[in-house]
């Protein structure tokens, strides 16, 4: 039985990575064309081309699942057609034995989705994102954007620019009483995170106090503000979308947002995808040996890859059916999520019971 698992593991991990490739390199060529739409003195072919380069890990991560799905239904399929499938269930393999078997393969590139998504893929995005917005607007591209804003209880903050060392240039900020009056105005030059005392450290501080209809300005070289946001939470929210976040940024964001009372629905649909990608990974490999051994078992290739662009397809529709759901219906997002995989493991395991 080893010699088999090593041959199912060998065709299977040659099949996915050959659908991967392909995947990539066609996603990669449209997203060049779409960059060059948005070409510029500033922003030309290298620029665009290095962009393309830099965001290749989140491509790749996003098109894992599926090219593992249609990997294994060409594998099981060139298995199928030669009548090594049956002679695996002749040999006593059950369904379930089979996919016990496509387990290292699926867990190989499990454990490299995971690597590419909470490591490469993030601070890859992140760079690759700022290096564009430098390349188009220079080096005032996030006040060009409308700067960053944050929330942190009734102050409200505008950074307009942040270096690569997470340091905050030219930064306004706006205090407000109970009531919503503003009580102080505060625009710094710099400011410069020290995580043991979780707190930063403005340079270049004007301080500006609203008090009986009158104002006080204050001039000050360095001050100190008390606060635990750090340059990682606040370049996550200036360059990466909720979906390219690790899920270490996702929870960061997650909680401060709370704490703040703003809507976090975006971030816990991508802090609950991210977390039951072991599942979806399991369950498209289940649903792949399934239509294998039942209603695809008879049919061509072609056939059998059209299907399995459809259900993936299909499966990438029903996610982003009920994530717009969960927050226009305030459906919890954890259901929202798993609402998809448990349709296709259902699916999966009728199949499997009918032709076992």
């Amino acid at each position: 039985m080893l010699t088999i698992d090593r041959y199912i593991t060998r065709v299977s991990n040659r099949s996915i990575l050959a659908v991967v490739v392909a995947l990539a390199s066609l996603i990669s060529l449209f997203a060049f064309f779409e960059e060059m739409d948005e070409s510029q003195v500033t922003y030309g072919l290298m620029e665009a081309a290095t962009y393309v380069l830099q965001t290749m890990p989140r491509r790749i991560d996003e098109i894992l699942v599926f090219g593992l799905f249609l990997g294994y239904l060409i594998a099981l399929g060139r298995f199928a057609e030669s009548n090594e499938l049956t002679i695996f269930r002749a040999s006593g393999m059950s369904p379930l034995r089979l996919c016990g078997a496509l387990a290292p393969s699926m867990g190989l590139w499990l454990i490299l989705s995971l690597f590419l998504s909470e490591y490469i893929a993030p601070l890859s995005e992140r760079t690759a994102e700022a290096d564009k917005l430098q390349a188009k607007f220079g080096e005032d591209a996030l006040n060009n954007q409308g700067g960053l804003w944050v929330r942190d209880g009734q102050m409200f903050m505008q950074v307009q620019a942040i270096d690569e060392q997470g340091n905050l240039q030219r930064i306004r900020q706006y205090w407000l009483d109970a009531s919503d009056q503003l009580i102080e105005r505060v625009q710094a030059d710099s400011g410069h995170y020290n995580s043991a005392t979780e707190s930063w450290l403005l340079r270049g501080v004007t301080k500006v106090e609203f008090s009986g209809g009158s104002a006080t300005q204050t001039e000050l070289q360095q001050w100190r503000w008390q606060n635990p946001m750090s340059p990682d939470l606040l370049a996550a929210q200036a360059f990466l979308e909720p979906s390219k976040m690790s899920i270490v940024a996702l929870y960061r964001q997650i909680q401060f947002a709370s704490e703040q009372y703003l809507a976090v629905s975006e971030y816990e649909l991508a802090f609950w995808t991210r977390l039951f990608k072991p599942l979806t990974f399991m369950g498209l490999t289940l649903f792949a040996l399934a239509v294998v051994l039942g209603p695809l078992r008879e049919v061509s290739m072609g056939l059998r890859l059209t299907f399995g662009v459809f259900a993936g397809l299909g499966f990438k529709y029903l996610q982003d059916l009920f994530a717009p759901a969960a927050i226009v219906f305030e459906i919890p997002a954890v259901i929202a999520i798993l609402l998809p995989i448990a349709i296709y493991w259902i699916i999966a395991w009728m199949i499997i019971q009918k032709n076992a």
